[in-house]
C-alpha cells in the first residue's frame, strides 16, 4: 500500500491573508483543511484498508428463522444438517464467497487510491492559497474536486460491511428432498481480526525465544482459539535439517526452544487454517537473531 505522507498543515497563522482571496475560497480552504483531519484522513482510511486486508473470511452455515414453521419443521441436529448438505453445492458457495472477498479488497483498494489522489489535489489548493496564488475561478473545480472525493470516503465506508453477511447463492445447500421439511440454511460470510505479534513482549536468549501476540481489536481472549506458529531459519547451512518448523498452540504465547545461538529466525503466527476460511493470506511476521554463545556469559 503506498504510504501517506501529506502535510496540510494550518498555516495561515504565519501570514496575512491577501485583500483580493475571496472571502468563499477562505471559508473552502477552512471546510478542506477540517476534511483533512476527519473524514478524509488517509492515514486513518488507510488503516481501515490495511486491516480488511489482514483479516481472515470465513463461510459460517447458520440455520434460518423458522420460528413461524417450528411445529412443522424437525428439529435436526448440527451434525445431522452437515451431513445432508451437498458437498459440490457447498464447494461452489466456498468458491463464490472467495470471490466476493477478492472483489471487496478489490474495490476498497480502488476507492482507496481516488481518495488519495483527491486529497493530493485538495492539499495542493491549500497551499497554492496560502501563497496567494489563487483567484476565485479555482473554487468551481476545487469543489467538483472535494465532492468527488467525499463521495469515494462514503462508498469506501459503506463497502467495508455491505459485501459481508448472508450470501445470496444460486441453489440452497441442502437439496429438496420431497416431502421431508428440512430447515433452511443461511451461508453467511464473516471475518475474523487479524492477529498481531506483541513485539515489546518477545524476549531472546541464546536457543529460545518467547513470543506473544493478541487478536487486533480484542480486549478478551478466546481460550478455544487456535494458532499456528513457523519458525524459519533466514541463513541456513547445509548440515541444517528442518528449516522450517510448524507449532501448534492453544496460548497466546509460545516459548519456542532448540534453536542455533547467533541465528536469525523469522516468526510468524496466524490463525490456526479451519474448514470454513475461504480468503487468508496475511500472518504477522517478526524477526529474531538468537544471542551468541558468548553475550550469555557473565562478565569477569
Amino acid at each position: 500500500m503506498d504510504e501517506v505522507n501529506m502535510d496540510c498543515s494550518d498555516r495561515s497563522g504565519d501570514q496575512k491573508d491577501p485583500p483580493q482571496v475571496d472571502k468563499d475560497l477562505m471559508q473552502l480552504r477552512d471546510h478542506i483543511l477540517q476534511l483533512l483531519h476527519s473524514k478524509l484522513n488517509c492515514q486513518y482510511i488507510g488503516k481501515k484498508l490495511a486491516l480488511m486486508q489482514n483479516c481472515s473470511y470465513h463461510l459460517e452455515i447458520q440455520r434460518e428463522d423458522v420460528s413461524e414453521m417450528e411445529e412443522e419443521v424437525p428439529h435436526l441436529c448440527d451434525s445431522t444438517l452437515c451431513s445432508l448438505i451437498d458437498q459440490q453445492r457447498l464447494a461452489r458457495a466456498m468458491i463464490f464467497a472467495n470471490t466476493q472477498v477478492r472483489l471487496l479488497l478489490s474495490l476498497l483498494e480502488s476507492l482507496f487510491q481516488h481518495i488519495l489522489r483527491g486529497c493530493r489535489e485538495l492539499c495542493a489548493f491549500m497551499e497554492m492559497y496560502d501563497q496567494g496564488l489563487l483567484d476565485g475561478d479555482a473554487a468551481g473545480s476545487t469543489q467538483q474536486t472535494l465532492m468527488q472525493t467525499l463521495q469515494y470516503a462514503d462508498r469506501f465506508e459503506d463497502r467495508m460491511v455491505r459485501n459481508l453477511g448472508q450470501l445470496n447463492l444460486q441453489d440452497r445447500l441442502i437439496p429438496n428432498r420431497g416431502s421431508l421439511l428440512i430447515p433452511k440454511l443461511c451461508p453467511m460470510l464473516t471475518l475474523k481480526l487479524p492477529v498481531m505479534i506483541d513485539r515489546s513482549e518477545s524476549c531472546v536468549s541464546v536457543s529460545s525465544v518467547h513470543l506473544s501476540w493478541s487478536i487486533a481489536g480484542e480486549e478478551a481472549k478466546d481460550p478455544e482459539q487456535q494458532f499456528e506458529v513457523e519458525v524459519k531459519s533466514l541463513h541456513p547451512t547445509i548440515a541444517d535439517t528442518d528449516q522450517i518448523s510448524k507449532y501448534k498452540c492453544q496460548a497466546y504465547n509460545i516459548q519456542v526452544t532448540n534453536l542455533i545461538p547467533d541465528r536469525y529466525y523469522r516468526f510468524s503466527v496466524k490463525r490456526e487454517d479451519s474448514v470454513n476460511l475461504v480468503y487468508g493470506l496475511w500472518k504477522d511476521s517478526v524477526v529474531h537473531k538468537t544471542l551468541d554463545v558468548s553475550q550469555s556469559k557473565p562478565q569477569v
